[in-house]
């Protein structure tokens, strides 16, 4: 596999300077990093340039350049849905389904568009229903099928109306994992299950199984009829990929692909022959030149769907698990990512050496771990995936500058790890934070948070099952912290101003406690009651101004270092706040995002106005940040898209009710 060598970046410090000049762009910018998981990809059968891919978090993308950029489209619904399916019509290249698996919620179902992609309606027959295939007959663009958690439904006037086809009581016709028509006669249905394929020949009247020679209970995860010899069928399982000529009524299984890559999630074949075949599994691309007798890897990557431009069936693209999308045009020979504008990585952190920013995510394998930017969030970079991170998943990134030089810092549940190569290589410290339970040590324990602090000198801490650690030589050796409140419970989260204080402030599983001497002391700063789930602190740049609690009920604030705190309704509604920063120059200013809506304040957080959140829509902003170095741009971390950037220098307007206020304010 070949990828395509990225471009150098420019040097950040001269980006920085730029920032006041940047071109005005209204609302908010998708900044990456490119890539994440994509679940479902589709390509116009009239136009090879334009292509629809499905993600995670209910995200559809829209490329109209042949993958090399894409734009997110406005679709009505946010949220853990999946879109498992997508169509386009062969003959209208602006009229697109997406099929939507959101579980239980009335959320799911097969959506249309009739312009592009720019608007969405869900159709009737089909509200609530967990949409897990679709199918349309090649020869009547009007006839479709839909493969739901509860059954087959079909539609016959391109789904305006549907009926169900698949007995409403059997339990065996419930999960419909995959469909497909036969080519010559819409009568004849496959529908993969997991537990083995069925078919029927009468439009749904009657379904019989077609097992004979499969592995028993095989989930059945696609299903493709030879276009040109109906008879031909292929069908990739869990078990592997079988091959039938009599129509499914008898199988074999192929050989040559190892079994640790027997779940294939696509089967496909090359359009300009029928023995050429692809099959898409966990561990990568496999091809067949000769129906499956021999097979060669091609890519590594797990693979949940593919398509051939019909045009030049020689291009080829890939939905990815972990690296968005992937194009060949050379028939699988050789691959390069076009993500430019697709992003699904779910981030967990971001930080600054006062250099460069450092992003992190989690489970994304060989394309996530730690990413990097040189332009101020801009652009980026996989710097470390996984593998160079010893195979640990970080919960916690912290960067800091020493007389030593620049070094980074994470955190995995087991490890603290360092890295001083501007995050290319890690290694767990040797000296791990550790307690003395009774007589006993414990050695290695669950590591919560970390978090450096830049007071009079820097300070690193560890929130772990067992208490609050200190470490003041770079991690080299750490001493636990034994204030009542905070030694040996467990700390999950960490609070640090937006630059170098003594201010400082834990969380643990039931309370906050606050430290303004860099963790001498500590004081408890109890919430109002239980009924208030602390999601973020907001520490301020000077210990005496307020301090801000986004909470599953609202802001709080409190003039007196956490002792009182009363609820913010000026300008705000009561509901949960995900996030709030105090900006890292400007005193007393802050902001705050509920439900993908941006507020500021300018007076310490006790009255708010609407901050332009244009392009947050559905987008589950996990946290807002700063980079001290870079204050006129704001970050939000979304938990589906990467992260997003906003210029303060902006003159964008945001409106509530007839008052104005722009992003200059």
């Amino acid at each position: 596999m070949r990828l395509r060598k990225q471009g150098t970046q420019p040097a950040l410090g001269l980006v920085w300077l730029l920032v006041a000049a940047l071109p005005a762009v209204g609302g908010w910018r998708l900044a990456g990093p490119y890539g994440g998981s994509a679940r479902s990809i589709a390509i116009d059968p009239r136009q090879g340039s334009l292509l629809l891919a499905g993600s995670r978090d209910s995200l559809l993308f829209r490329s109209d350049d042949a993958g090399a950029s894409w734009r997110l489209l406005p679709f009505p619904k946010g949220g853990p849905g999946v879109f498992n399916s997508l169509i386009i019509h062969p003959t209208a290249s602006g009229h697109f389904y997406a099929g939507l698996d959101a579980g239980d919620s009335p959320d799911s179902g097969v959506y249309e568009s009739t312009d592009a992609g720019e608007h969405w309606s869900l159709l009737p027959g089909l509200k609530g229903f967990p949409i897990e295939s679709m199918a349309m007959w090649p020869q009547d663009p009007n006839i479709l099928a839909a493969g739901t958690a509860k059954g087959v439904f079909l539609s016959l006037d391109a789904g305006a109306t549907w009926n169900r086809i698949s007995g409403i009581n059997d339990p065996e016709m419930q999960d419909i994992t995959a469909l497909t028509f036969d080519p010559a006669d819409s009568k004849i249905l496959y529908a993969g299950t997991p537990h083995l394929p069925w078919k029927t020949m009468d439009a749904g009247a009657t379904w019989h199984s077609i097992h004979t020679g499969l592995i028993d209970d095989s989930d059945i995860f696609s299903i493709r009829v030879d276009p040109k010899r109906p008879q031909l069928v292929l069908a990739s399982a869990c078990s592997g990929i079988y091959r039938s000529d009599s129509g499914g009524e008898a199988w074999v299984k192929i050989q040559g692909i190892p079994g640790t890559h027997r779940r294939t999630h696509i089967i496909a074949q090359d359009p300009r022959s029928s023995d050429a075949i692809f099959a898409g599994t966990t561990l990568g691309l496999f091809k067949s030149p000769d129906g499956g007798k021999t097979w060669r890897n091609l890519t590594t990557e797990q693979v949940n769907w593919m398509v051939f431009n019909p045009a030049d069936p020689r291009v080829l693209y890939l939905a990815t698990e972990h690296a968005g999308i992937w194009k060949s045009a050379d028939s699988g020979e050789t691959f390069r990512p076009v993500n430019q504008g697709f992003a699904n990585h779910r981030l967990s952190q971001i930080a600054s050496d006062g250099r460069r920013l450092y992003a992190s995510s989690s489970y994304e394998g060989l394309f996530g771990g730690v990413f990097v930017s040189d332009d101020g969030g801009l652009g980026w970079s996989l710097r470390a995936n996984e593998d160079a991170l010893g195979g640990r998943n970080l919960n916690s990134l912290t960067a800091l500058a020493a007389a030593s030089g620049r070094m980074l810092f994470a955190a995995s549940e087991d490890a603290v790890l360092k890295s001083s190569d501007d995050g290319k290589t890690w290694a767990a410290l040797p000296v791990q934070p550790r307690a003395t339970v009774g007589s006993r040590t414990q050695a290695r324990f669950r590591i919560h948070a970390l978090q450096a602090l830049k007071a009079d000198k820097t300070l690193l801490f560890a929130g772990t099952e067992q208490g609050l650690f200190l470490s003041a030589t770079g991690g080299a050796t750490w001493e636990q912290v034994k204030s009542a409140g905070i030694k040996d419970v467990p700390i999950v989260a960490i609070y640090v101003p937006p630059l170098g204080a003594s201010l400082l402030a834990v969380q643990t599983r039931n309370a906050v406690f606050i430290s303004q001497d860099a963790g001498r002391s500590w004081r408890l700063a109890s919430l109002p009651d239980s009924s208030y789930y602390l999601y973020d602190l907001a520490l301020p740049l000077d210990a005496g101004d307020p301090l801000l609690a986004g909470t599953s009920r609202g802001l709080l604030q409190s003039a007196d270092g956490g002792a009182h705190w009363k609820l913010v309704t000026d300008g705000l509604p009561a509901a949960t706040v995900d996030s709030v920063r105090f900006h890292p120059t400007g005193k007393l200013e802050a902001f705050l995002v509920q439900f993908g809506n941006v507020f500021r304040s300018v007076d310490g957080g006790s009255s708010w106005m609407p901050f332009p959140s244009d392009g947050l829509e559905h987008s589950s902003i996990r946290m807002l940040w700063f980079a001290p170095d870079l204050p006129g741009r704001i970050f939000a971390v979304s938990a589906a898209r990467s992260a997003l950037v906003f210029d303060l220098s902006q003159p964008v307007v945001a409106r509530q009710n007839d008052h104005v206020v722009t992003s200059s304010q």
